[in-house]
């Protein structure tokens, strides 16, 4: 065997495997940032202007895990949007609501100046 036909006989197969680890590696924490980022952005804190709105399979809507009868959700919602900056209104809807009970309720919150976000189970 010559050793001047082949410059790299023992380090070709290591650079190899290397290169599939780091490939792997790579791939493997794209995925976890792009299952991370999207989770942590959709955990924002009202402090950074995300105010949630969760709606009920009974119809029942909580604001900040107290509810809101129908009736004064509206007037609470102009108090938010007369107060400082400009909040967003996230609508989580439970899994077992109707789409329709949710559209009617977004077009109830459309009425304000409020960005609307809805958050799907």
């Amino acid at each position: 065997m010559n050793p001047e036909a082949d410059p790299n006989p023992v380090w070709g197969p290591s650079l190899d495997a290397l290169a599939l680890g780091a490939m792997a590696t790579g791939l493997t924490l794209l995925t976890l940032a792009l299952i991370l980022v999207p989770q942590r952005l959709a955990q924002r804190p009202a402090s950074q202007g995300i105010v949630s709105l969760r709606l009920a399979a009974d119809g029942q809507v909580r604001l900040w895990n107290q509810p809101v009868p129908r009736e004064q959700l509206i007037p609470v919602l102009q108090r938010l949007e007369a107060g400082q900056g400009r909040p967003t209104l996230r609508l989580v809807p439970d899994r077992d609501v109707p789409w329709g009970a949710v559209q009617q309720l977004m077009g109830r919150l459309g009425r304000t100046d409020l960005p609307l976000e809805l958050q799907l189970p």
